[in-house]
């Protein structure tokens, strides 16, 4: 029987990365990529929007949607700071991981982002059993998440460029 997975993109943390290179991605093949022939139960993008949003922003996520199948979990705003609203997606981010292993919607999840910040999640994620992965870049991967989760389990962006690329 096939593993089931579930990916969660934090959208703004690997977008960084991959303005780094100088790259577009094929979030199709970045989909596949992570869920390497597993069953994929759920791929949530979370973003943090501030309004006024362009049509063509509006349009690339729902041809996501109906394409890929991303569920876009954002969180809307009309004035803050970037900080406050990347601190709403990670909460979201993080309920939804947690919420889905008690729900045993998943075998594997998926963290997609570097973020120190997720270290707890990733925490009571194996405490709940779960297998948990983590993608990102090498420059930006916390040393906390390294020293949490086995090598095997981390996977760096770097490495598969021209797979993922648009």
């Amino acid at each position: 029987m096939r593993k089931r997975i579930a990916i969660y993109i934090d959208n703004s943390n690997i977008f960084n990365g991959f303005r780094k290179y100088n790259i577009k991605v094929d979030y199709e093949k970045l989909k596949n990529l992570i869920a390497q022939n597993r069953l994929v139960v759920g791929i949530y993008l979370y973003e943090g929007i501030i309004y006024p949003i362009s049509s063509e922003k509006v349009n690339w996520y729902k041809g996501l949607s109906k394409k890929s199948g991303y569920i876009i979990r954002a969180s809307f705003d009309k004035h803050t700071t970037d900080n406050a609203i990347e601190k709403k997606i990670d909460v979201k981010l993080a309920i939804d991981m947690i919420s889905h292993a008690y729900e045993n919607l998943y075998d594997i999840s998926a963290l997609v982002s570097g973020d120190g910040d997720f270290l707890p999640v990733v925490k009571k994620l194996k405490e709940l059993k779960k297998d948990v992965e983590i993608w990102g870049f090498e420059y930006s991967m916390a040393n906390a998440l390294k020293e949490e989760i086995s090598r095997e389990r981390i996977f760096y962006f770097d490495q598969y460029l021209n797979r993922i690329r648009l």
